[in-house]
């Protein structure tokens, strides 16, 4: 079932949460389509000021932040009662879903590549400034194995910062999910990075065991031992370098922790470095994009999605991503302009205007070209009901023309069209003639200005008319072939419009476009409500599937 939320169509739910429904969505425009998430207020929610408060707190910081691992949140908006916010389309499966139906353990050195992009996007969200340099705070606090996403090439993105705590907002209440919750996070203490860390510890040792280390029957009992931090033990059979990395991540007291992020990822880096160095492996994404394959083989392809739509009323949005005809005016334009070629172009076997003006005959460089058929008979009307001597006349003063045009004299010349007498004469439409199989009559060349007569019968010459409609035909045979493109998305905080190489067209991010492999030089132009400029050259490699490039550092408007 579809229905339509202003631009974007909803195709099927993917998920249900305690805030919001998450769809998979489309947008169309101007001849592009864009696939993406679409994740909307629950309607019983719209009314609560408290989670509406939320949802827009989590739009404008998802918003705000611009990493290669956090999924990109790209528009926010309402319809009526309805509040959404539009996000990139991860095209994959979370890990937690990965897990249950792999029904054993990750490859160690998967689940820690795994965790260490986790925690380049937490390093990242926890060092984040905002406008006057100060920092955000920003403190996830629900980093679980459902919000971490796995892409079919290998990618591990992050997301759901709906929760996320910032800088001098109260940390009394508890908020996340209790089975991977810090015990102070838990009992409703004051929260830092070490709070995330601590999830992201939880999510590691899940992954290397295929045990959820915190079981609880209810979400009361659950967060009773989360506040006690007690965990289940590990399996007897366990043994690994990752477990005592684990430990230090999940201690009790947060400064027995590692102090940030970025602490655990490099000794989880080193792990990763020393595990490929002993075993020769692939890179990690590589085995990682193989390990989601097979565990989701003959499961992988999506539902079957209804074409019907349901028109919806006018969306108000509280970041415009621009009309619908801002993105493809270039194809347009192009489209236009095929068209009208293909109106133009005149039918093949159109004959030509009458003209009242003695025939140019130019001579050919070749005998016969390949896209003509051998002559037939053509047909002869009396110019006028006369005597045999007019005739001879007439035929004599033809021969004589084309003699002095370079032309052999014909045996059986075609006799012109003319309206009335005395004769001005008009070209007869040539029939088409056919090329001659057999003999090597088909290569040899004529000689210009020969008077010789032979006994067989000369192609006509062509007119500059004729040459031309072959020239068309053949067009296609001496066109070079077209350079190979790629498929390209770019992406920058906030959104922006952007133009290539200097051209005019003006394109939008997170729309695709395709580029030649080599440098392009891209220029940034803001939106409505941020005038920012940038340029910026960016590589495209040659290969297949989509390239993405995205600019870690927002567009920020001149103070």
């Amino acid at each position: 079932m579809s229905r339509a939320l202003g631009r974007y169509e909803l195709l099927r739910p993917l998920a249900r949460g305690g805030m919001g429904e998450v769809y998979l969505a489309r947008r169309r425009a101007a001849g592009v389509e864009k696939w993406l998430v679409v994740k909307r207020m629950r309607p019983e929610r719209a009314g609560d000021a408290r989670f509406l408060d939320l949802f827009k707190r989590e739009a404008k910081l998802s918003m705000s932040l611009a990493h290669q691992n956090i999924v990109p949140v790209f528009d926010f908006g309402r319809i009526d009662d309805q509040v959404f916010l539009a996000m990139e389309r991860v095209e994959g499966k979370d890990l937690g879903s990965s897990l249950s139906r792999a029904g054993k353990p990750m490859p160690p050195m998967l689940a820690a590549f795994v965790a260490a992009e986790c925690l380049q996007a937490l390093d990242y969200a926890h060092h984040r400034k905002g406008p006057d340099g100060a920092d955000l705070g920003i403190v996830h606090r629900d980093v679980t194995p459902r919000n971490v996403l796995l892409s079919w090439s290998g990618e591990v993105k992050l997301t759901d910062f709906g929760i996320a705590l910032l800088a001098g907002d109260e940390s009394s209440k508890t908020a996340g999910t209790p089975a991977y919750m810090a015990p102070e996070q838990a009992r409703g203490e004051p929260t830092d990075p070490r709070a995330d860390v601590y999830a992201v510890g939880l999510v590691l040792r899940e992954a290397i065991t295929g045990v959820r280390p915190r079981k609880g029957t209810d979400r009361e009992g659950t967060i009773a031992i989360a506040q006690q931090g007690t965990l289940a033990p590990w399996p007897e059979t366990f043994d690994s370098p990752l477990r005592a990395l684990v430990d230090k991540a999940t201690a009790l007291a947060k400064e027995e922790r590692f102090p940030d992020a970025r602490s655990m990822l490099e000794e989880l880096d080193a792990f990763i470095v020393s595990e490929r160095a002993s075993k020769k492996s692939e890179a990690p994404s590589r085995l990682l994009a193989a390990w989601l394959a097979d565990v989701w083989a003959g499961a992988r392809d999506d539902e079957p999605i209804d074409p019907a739509k349901i028109e919806a009323g006018e969306m108000l949005s509280f970041l415009d991503d621009g009309a619908l005809d801002v993105m493809g005016t270039g194809t347009q334009r192009s489209m236009a302009a095929t068209a009208a070629d293909i109106v133009s172009e005149p039918a093949v076997d159109e004959a030509p205007p009458p003209r009242a003006k003695s025939p140019t005959l130019e001579p050919s460089p070749r005998a016969k070209s390949p896209t003509l058929e051998e002559p037939k008979p053509s047909s002869r009307r009396p110019l006028m009901l006369g005597t045999l001597i007019g005739l001879a006349i007439g035929g004599g003063a033809l021969a004589y023309t084309m003699q002095r045009h370079g032309e052999p004299a014909r045996t059986e010349p075609a006799a012109p069209q003319v309206t009335e007498p005395p004769p001005p004469v008009e070209v007869a439409k040539e029939p088409p003639v056919e090329v001659e199989k057999a003999g090597s009559a088909e290569s040899a060349p004529v000689e210009s200005g020969s008077n010789a007569i032979d006994d067989k019968p000369k192609p006509r010459k062509q007119t500059k008319r004729a040459e031309a409609k072959q020239a068309e035909v053949k067009q296609p045979e001496v066109v070079a072939p077209a350079e190979k493109k790629r498929k390209v998305v770019i992406n920058t905080k906030p959104w922006s419009y952007f133009t290539v190489d200097g051209g005019s067209t003006r394109y939008q991010t997170l729309d695709p476009i395709e580029l030649s492999p080599g440098a392009h030089r891209i220029h940034f132009l803001g939106n409505e409500f941020v005038k920012a400029e940038r340029s910026v050259t960016i590589d495209v490699p040659e290969g297949d599937g989509v390239f993405r490039h995205v600019e870690k550092e927002p567009l920020e408007a001149p103070p």
